[in-house]
């Protein structure tokens, strides 16, 4: 069993069991473009012109998903504000196997990082970067885990957290990447070639998800233009030359264009973030070679014991050496609370 068959098997076990879900009533609620393409041509004759408005309505108009979705949403609100208790209670709400669920539980781990329970963050990093999970979760899940393991001053584990997300992320990196700039690669062709049922599911993308964005069948907008490519490319395989066919090639070369525009979009998004990422990555990694050095060269005497203020989100905290840079300075705070107890600066 491949990896994604693996991951689409876990996903969709976790689901039933906690669900009570099907595959295939999940199957009867959705649109297939084959067949909607067939009755279209059957009455062409009587269309003036090509147009999918009540096919997007059919199988994009209703609100996938709309609890859960809100749920994140809501969640992301209490957790800007810093109620990290409440997004918790939001995020467990999400059930397992559900499409939101990695997102859920990687956002809930950074919760219990900002209430600087780190044992709990590693927790929720323990099932993000699972086997069946570290190719395709969000880079991120990478970074709360070598973050967490460097408060907790488990520094041979940010150094092998690090490797993972060589070993695992690296590819799908530079897929992404070139995705950016060329808006096309072999997966999204095999997508192409096989989807047919609308709204998209996981299942749908397969072993493809490894090199796409990340929930790329999720967007709203690429499903919308991979189904009037679809739907366009079904009918001029059935449609006898006319003016109609070319009205209808015309169409399915517009929307063509149009989905690689998106995919550039998401996959250019994505890489921004990831560059974000590695750059954290790398101070991380800085400082926690600077601890283990400081651990063994400086004695205790050295610092003093107090209460650090909240540093805010997104900021990283080094100790002071003696040497900061000129944007550390009057950043200065001292604290026990961290691993090497002493003088620290924020960033």
């Amino acid at each position: 069993m491949d990896f994604m068959n693996r991951l689409i098997f876990t996903l969709l076990t976790i689901t039933i069991l906690v669900c009570g879900w099907h595959k295939q009533a999940l199957a009867a609620e959705r649109v297939s473009v084959s067949e909607w393409s067939q009755a279209w041509v059957k009455a062409s004759q009587k269309a003036g012109s090509f147009k999918t408005q009540d096919l997007e309505k059919k199988a994009l108009g209703a609100c996938s998903d709309c609890a859960n979705k809100e749920r994140l949403s809501k969640a992301r609100s209490v957790f800007a504000k810093g109620q990290f208790d409440e997004a918790l209670r939001l995020y467990n709400e999400i059930p397992r196997g559900n499409t939101y669920w990695l997102t859920s539980t990687e956002e809930k781990g950074w919760s219990y990082f900002r209430k600087e329970d780190y044992q709990k963050s590693l927790a929720q990093t323990k099932t993000l970067l699972s086997p069946q999970f570290a190719e395709v979760v969000n880079a991120e899940a990478y970074l709360l885990q070598s973050l967490s393991q460097l408060r907790m001053c488990d520094y041979k584990g940010v150094f092998e957290t690090h490797q993972t997300f060589k070993d695992k992320q690296k590819k799908r990196i530079m897929e992404v990447q070139n995705l950016a700039e060329k808006g096309w690669n072999e997966d999204l062709a095999a997508v192409l070639r096989k989807v047919d049922y609308f709204p998209l599911e996981l299942a749908d993308i397969g072993d493809s998800a490894q090199r796409l964005p990340l929930l790329i069948y999720k967007d709203l907008e690429f499903q919308k233009q991979l189904l009037r490519f679809k739907a366009s490319f079904e009918v001029l395989q059935r449609l006898p030359e006319s003016a109609l066919k070319k009205e209808v090639r015309d169409f399915n070369s517009a929307s063509f264009i149009t989905l690689k525009k998106r995919v550039q979009t998401l996959a250019q998004k994505e890489t921004d973030a990831n560059f974000k990422v590695i750059q954290k990555l790398n101070l991380v990694e800085v400082e926690a070679i600077q601890r283990v050095h400081a651990d063994t060269q400086l004695s205790e005497n050295s610092y003093q014991k107090g209460e650090f203020k909240d540093v805010g989100d997104d900021k990283l905290v080094f100790m002071d050496d003696g040497r900061p840079w000129i944007d550390e300075l009057d950043k200065f705070e001292v604290s026990a609370k961290s691993c090497v107890k002493g003088i620290r600066r924020k960033m």
